[in-house]
């Protein structure tokens, strides 16, 4: 229980450190093994973070929890995600579909761009560029970025 409680706490003050804006924050939402966060003050930015191996109820949790939290911003400026991957771990095929789905999604909500924050994931990062290949979405941008600063200049450039 302690441990579990530890995780919690470590995670919200991940998110108050690094993430741009921290005071303009709205809404922590938890969703399985995801921590997931939408910026306040015009940005228009979806942050999640994962530790640790994702079931298809935690990425189905995900895709709730970004649809909720993105519902203002599902018109036409529409909105951009920021995924802090570094801590996950390659899923199971059956998790894999739901990251495929989770794509899919993304682009019917209109999200313009997606920005994973890998460190040094390698393994993930070849994963999530297989998910989006397997969508067959052709709208939403992706890049991969060490830093959440280089993601937030990348998204200066579409205004978010």
């Amino acid at each position: 229980m302690k441990r579990y409680f530890l995780y919690h706490i470590l995670l919200i003050l991940f998110f108050s450190i690094n993430c741009e804006n921290n005071n303009n924050l709205r809404a922590l939402k938890k969703a399985g093994i995801f921590n997931v966060y939408a910026s306040d003050k015009g940005r228009r930015i979806i942050y999640s973070k994962g530790v640790g191996i994702a079931s298809k109820d935690d990425v189905q949790g995900l895709i709730d929890s970004i649809k909720e939290l993105s519902k203002d911003w599902q018109d036409e400026k529409g909105f951009v995600y920021v995924a802090f991957i570094e801590e996950l771990k390659q899923v199971a095929p059956e998790a894999s579909e739901k990251y495929v789905l989770l794509h899919q999604t993304l682009s019917k909500i209109n999200c313009k761009a997606i920005a994973y924050i890998e460190g040094n994931s390698y393994e993930v990062s070849v994963q999530a560029n297989k998910h989006k290949q397997r969508s067959g979405d052709r709208i939403v941008q992706n890049r991969y970025f060490e830093t959440e600063y280089d993601a937030l200049e990348w998204f200066d450039k579409f205004g978010f």
